[in-house]
């Protein structure tokens, strides 16, 4: 028998509710009350050393592997030490809306790490 992924669907009542606690959070406990002026991070790929800089313009937790941004293999946080101060971030870590949240109850991993206060990557556009 087949088993149908959405039976396990988060409702969005559930999600909407687990939302609003995580804002409240985010504007009231010390965790999330950083200066986000300069903080970035370096990730730097294992296989072909590769570094990945990344900004955080939301509190919240962010990975420590991600996909290196040049070859897809894993590189590893440097915990906030910027190896490469000069070069410019290329990704960075945000808070998703939560017309966004709710679109990741397909994805229950991606939902449960945003609801605990983590956030996404996306590419930073550049003119």
């Amino acid at each position: 028998m087949k088993l149908n992924n959405t039976n396990f669907m988060e409702s969005q009542g559930s999600v909407k509710r687990k939302y609003e606690k995580l804002l409240n959070d985010v504007a009231t406990q010390d965790y999330y009350k950083k200066d986000l002026t300069n903080r970035v991070n370096c990730y730097v790929c294992k296989t072909c050393g590769h570094v990945t800089k990344t900004k955080d313009i939301d509190a919240g937790a962010t990975p420590m592997i991600i996909n290196c941004e040049q070859c897809s293999k894993d590189a590893n946080s440097m915990f906030y030490n910027d190896v490469a101060p000069a070069k410019i971030p290329t990704i960075e870590w945000y808070r998703p809306s939560l017309k966004e949240t709710l679109r990741l109850r397909k994805k229950p991993a991606y939902l449960e790490h945003v609801l605990s206060g983590g956030l996404l990557s996306r590419k930073i556009k550049t003119n």
